[in-house]
């Protein structure tokens, strides 16, 4: 949601993969109005082919950091839901250059590890 909103200052064509199954993405492009393409690879293999790991049930809900970030969410509006989803499954942000090459990569080692958005801005204008 923080790149949605900070859509321009990234200056690139944004993807979002998500291993969420196709009928629940259409709703929820739907509900969220998102300005990028959303896409479901519910088999994983762009995550495993990324080398995005699943996190320890420790690491996703019993770490400070991770409590710290779901209350920050809060306080700016977001509501937490139920999900069905794999909650032990890390992802992370990747920036591919105009040749189809992996120009930068962030694999993340816990659900509220995210770069900010100018790291992502910054790693697209060196790819150029």
């Amino acid at each position: 949601m923080e790149v949605a909103e900070h859509n321009a200052e990234i200056e690139a064509e944004i993807a979002v993969v998500t291993f969420s199954q196709p009928g629940f993405l259409r709703a929820f492009e739907e509900q969220m109005s998102l300005p990028f393409r959303v896409y479901a690879d519910p088999d994983r293999a762009v995550y495993r082919a990324f080398g995005f790991e699943r996190g320890s049930f420790a690491r996703v809900w019993l770490d400070p950091r991770v409590l710290l970030r779901y209350a920050q969410l809060l306080r700016r509006g977001r509501r937490l839901q139920r999900s069905d989803e794999d909650m032990l499954q890390l992802g992370g942000d990747v920036v591919i250059d105009r040749q189809g090459r992996l120009a930068w990569i962030h694999r993340s080692e816990g659900p509220e590890d995210r770069p900010t958005v100018e790291t992502v801005a910054s790693a697209v204008r060196q790819a150029g």
